[in-house]
């Protein structure tokens, strides 16, 4: 059981869920998405390869670059003081990519407008759990995945036509199954505390969802 822990706590490392939000977005059949593809058909990949880039690879070599010199113990990163220093450089990385991108949705007649509060909903909810980690340790993992639920659900809420709205709400349905997966995986492992778990669970969906359904940004 542990091994499972150990595999659904790194399948859904809050590194990863960003990614998850992009694939998901982008299968959504909606006439913005229809319009990018056809502007720029080249654009999906770009995008895709560059927010990789940016939010997967840089964040893990500087986590890896940590644990060579020894700010961090370990590359789970139990320890809270330990988790500000990783959080700081996440946003550093969430902030130029949000910069890049709302540049890049100018150029692109602003059809990137719905992700983009999407990334701007993940980077406050960062900056939240910074503050929050300063004091208390508060769950990572289920505040990002409750945020990639959240963020979607209020996505499809707001799209004007989506063609295949029953294939999104069936991923979306998973993917509350899978917080509660999660949290028991997080629980289990004794990583967190039951209202460590719950508050990441809350505060995660609750800023997603309001940002992404208000489509605020900067």
């Amino acid at each position: 059981m542990t091994k499972i822990a150990n595999v659904i706590s790194i399948i859904t490392h809050p590194i990863f869920i960003v990614i998850y939000s992009f694939l998901i977005y982008f299968e959504m059949d909606t006439f913005l998405n229809k319009m990018l593809m056809i502007a720029a058909p080249n654009t999906y990949w770009l995008l895709f390869s560059f927010l990789t880039m940016m939010v997967v690879l840089f964040p893990l070599i500087s986590i890896y670059l940590m644990y060579k010199n020894k700010v961090i113990t370990s590359y789970s990163i139990p320890y809270r003081k330990e988790r500000l220093p990783v959080l700081f450089f996440m946003i550093t990385y969430y902030s130029m990519t949000y910069y890049i991108f709302r540049n890049w949705n100018e150029t692109l007649l602003n059809l990137l407008s719905p992700y983009l509060s999407f990334l701007f909903a993940t980077l406050i909810l960062l900056i939240i759990l910074l503050l929050i980690t300063a004091l208390w340790k508060i769950s990572l993992h289920t505040a990002s995945i409750a945020g990639l639920s959240g963020g979607l659900m209020a996505e499809l809420a707001v799209a004007s036509e989506v063609s295949n709205s029953t294939v999104i709400v069936v991923i979306n349905s998973m993917i509350l199954l899978l917080l509660g997966v999660v949290s028991f995986a997080r629980f289990y492992l004794k990583a967190h505390t039951f209202m460590q778990t719950i508050a990441g669970l809350v505060l995660g969906f609750s800023v997603m969802f309001t940002v992404v359904y208000f489509q605020w940004k900067i």
